[in-house]
């Protein structure tokens, strides 16, 4: 059976124009139907049905936007999506584009291999929407085939009157009760004393009440609830009763989701750490317990490079074979990324040479080629060990130990593996020791904030700053931030800081706002931050307290962390902006890079990473790449910063090939208030002066 082409429908008076891209999409497997006016496009439109339309603006007989509304009065339920191509990129444009029911706006000239993509995503995009709405149709048809089975009770008589449907719900009846006692004996007896003291409760009360009750014999429940009240002078309760198995069942099904990885259906992080806490309440002097993390090294890159299907594709067949040759008594979770937890009951008497000989044995399964996109390539992993009650009786520690140890491992094979050790190297006992410092410096408050400049292309003005911070260790060592945020991160202090750093940044902006000094000032928010159920109420607080104006404020994200949970990112970052708040979308490229996700995240600016700024004068794919990226910001009105601009020849580039913004040591290292306000004098100064 093969596959149906994709049939698009192109509308465009223009012969040359539709060559072209007959041309360029034919030659990726579409099936390319043309029509030269918008007239003769609705005609081929309700006689082809094409599963996509691109459609000029300007056309003789009918323009493009009336025949997209023409279009659109010919469907029902399903919406193709409809791709507007026109040189007019003014806003009044695009939006009556959408106004008449386009999809998307794409300008031209027509950068082909960013349309190819855009056309992707749109039908994905119509694909997930018909599954949607299939779904949905599926969803209330069982709702109505399920139903809902409604009655009356008198109270003056006990009697009790049904909806015509109720007989179905009521299966193990031979006819339904007409009275409240004889409606009590149908349903387990167990539950009858419940249901009549509630029901008693409620014609005192006059409360609405809702209860659950279990048919006899069987585990299928049902929920009465009273929907109403009638007047107390009728004696009268109107009441609904509904078949809630299918509901409990979900439930359970959310149970063990919240509970697994979805991915490999393997035990989670949390599911994991419960499960050893209670193996160690119930550990006797006669066992051990082995606790051990594995991680494959180079995990994102395997994802960026072979997409986040092939990687979840890895993920399953890796939690397939840790099960298949798993020791006995063992326990495998998957904690994130590429790392799985892990841990076994021995003998207290097993020697740890023996231990890592299991170990080694069980891991030696994994010595072996994956194949990867119809490619062979070997993996690497490295491994961690710490052991109860050796070194602890608490999981944390155990955890802790483990994941420290498998961190210091350098790779000399494709396994490599060690036992956490208290005379380890002093790798381990800096880290330890920096831990704890970092503790005292957050308590302390030893940390500041310095701010790199960023400046306009077109005005050569600095026009905003990025918040970045540092920590001077009481020594007088400035310790760089890649060795201590992380560390942050995972001790869980990120967040107190990150509240600080927010505030800090927001004063500071205030104070050189009243100084004469209209600087945007850019915050990064951390992944932990983002997972506060108070982040939103936090920040408006924070707001509130430094007087700050909204719209000087930019909150920066990084691509992974918007693509962790792209729904919910979305969700919040409208609420940022309903508060006035940029947003900003930091490091972009080097993750997910989900077009489709840059379009519905509510973006005001796009900061072009380094990787692709370091090598652009060098590297014709990393200017093919700023380039799109830039073009495609353009056409959606967002403004480009190219990050880690050293040189004079990267800002010439940067500047040709059409970012907004550039920041980076050209201009400035980050410095401290003082110097900065020095430098945005003197800077601004000179660009004054050149002109």
């Amino acid at each position: 059976m093969t596959n149906t082409p994709v049939r698009i429908l192109m509308v465009d008076d223009s012969r040359i124009e539709r060559m072209k891209l007959k041309g360029y999409l034919g030659s990726r497997g579409f099936e390319i139907i043309e029509a030269t006016q918008g007239e003769e496009g609705v005609a081929m439109f309700e006689k082809e049905r094409p599963d996509l339309v691109l459609m000029d603006v300007n056309m003789p007989v009918m323009n493009g936007y009336d025949a997209i509304q023409r279009i659109r009065k010919h469907e029902s339920s399903i919406s193709t999506p409809i791709l507007m191509l026109t040189a007019d990129n003014e806003l009044e444009s695009i939006e009556r584009a959408f106004d008449v029911g386009a999809n998307d706006f794409f300008p031209k000239p027509i950068n082909f291999p960013l349309l190819h993509q855009r056309i992707r995503y749109a039908l994905r995009d119509a694909k997930r929407e018909r599954d949607l709405r299939r779904v949905t149709n599926l969803q209330e048809t069982a709702r109505v085939l399920a139903g809902l089975a409604f009655w009356e009770l008198d109270t003056a008589t006990n009697e009790i009157r049904w909806s015509e449907d109720s007989k179905a719900l009521f299966h193990w009846v031979e006819a339904l009760p007409s009275s409240f006692e004889a409606a009590v004996q149908i349903i387990h007896e167990a539950d009858r004393q419940r249901l009549v003291s509630i029901v008693d409760n409620a014609l005192a009360s006059g409360d609405k009440f809702e209860i659950e009750v279990r048919s006899p014999g069987t585990k299928q429940e049902y929920l009465l609830k009273i929907v109403g009240q009638m007047d107390r002078q009728q004696k009268m309760f109107v009441g609904a009763v509904q078949d809630v198995t299918s509901q409990r069942r979900l439930e359970q099904q959310a149970n063990y989701l919240a509970l697994h990885d979805s991915i490999t259906g393997l035990p989670n992080r949390k599911l994991f750490n419960r499960d050893l806490d209670e193996c160690l309440e119930q550990l006797t002097e006669k066992d051990c317990l082995v606790v051990g993390v594995i991680e494959v090294l180079r995990f994102q890159q395997i994802t960026e490079t072979y997409g986040i299907d092939i990687a979840d594709q890895l993920l399953v067949r890796l939690a397939t074979h840790l099960k298949s040759h798993a020791p006995m008594n063992s326990f495998i979770g998957r904690l994130d990324g590429g790392m799985f937890a892990w841990r076994i009951e021995l003998d207290h008497q097993t020697p740890q040479q023996q231990i890592v000989l299991l170990v080694n044995e069980w891991f030696s399964h994994l010595n072996r080629p994956w194949l990867l996109a119809d490619r062979e390539i070997y993996l690497t992993f490295t491994v961690g060990m710490s052991i109860a009650p050796l070194h602890s009786l608490s999981s944390t520690e155990l955890m802790s130990m483990a994941n420290r140890t498998q961190r210091l491992q350098k790779p000399t094979a494709n396994i490599t593996l060690a036992i956490y050790s208290d005379d380890q190297d002093d790798t381990l006992q800096n880290r330890l020791k920096l831990e704890s410092d970092l503790r005292i410096a957050v308590e302390q408050k030893q940390f500041f904030l310095v701010y790199q400049p960023q400046v306009d292309l077109s005005s050569d003005r600095v026009v905003g700053v990025e918040a970045l911070l540092r920590w001077r260790h009481p020594t007088g060592e400035s310790v760089p931030p890649f060795r201590f945020i992380p560390i942050l991160e995972e001790l869980g202090l990120i967040n107190e800081l990150g509240d600080w750093i927010l505030e800090e940044a927001c004063r500071q902006q205030v104070e050189w706002q009243q100084q004469g000094y209209t600087l945007r000032m850019g915050v990064n928010l951390s992944p932990a931050q983002f997972e506060q159920s108070d982040l939103v109420s936090k920040v408006q607080a924070i707001l509130k307290r430094t007087a700050i104006q909204s719209d000087l404020l930019e909150l920066e994200i990084t691509e992974s962390l918007a693509m962790h949970n792209p729904e919910a990112t979305i969700e919040v970052l409208h609420r940022f902006r309903h508060m006035g708040c940029k947003i900003a979308i930091d490091d972009f490229g080097i993750g997910f890079s989900s077009l489709e996700y840059l379009l519905r995240f509510p973006l005001n600016t796009l900061k072009i990473d380094r990787a692709f700024v370091k090598d652009i004068t060098r590297g014709r794919s990393d200017r093919a790449i700023v380039r799109a990226l830039t073009s495609l910001c353009h056409g959606i009105g967002l403004t480009t910063i190219a990050e880690g601009v050293e040189t004079q020849r990267q800002r010439d580039y940067i500047d040709a090939l059409g970012a907004s913004e550039i920041q980076g040591y050209l201009i400035s290292p980050p410095v401290e208030p003082e110097q900065l306000l020095q430098l945005v004098d003197n800077y601004n100064c000179s660009t004054d002066n050149r002109l």
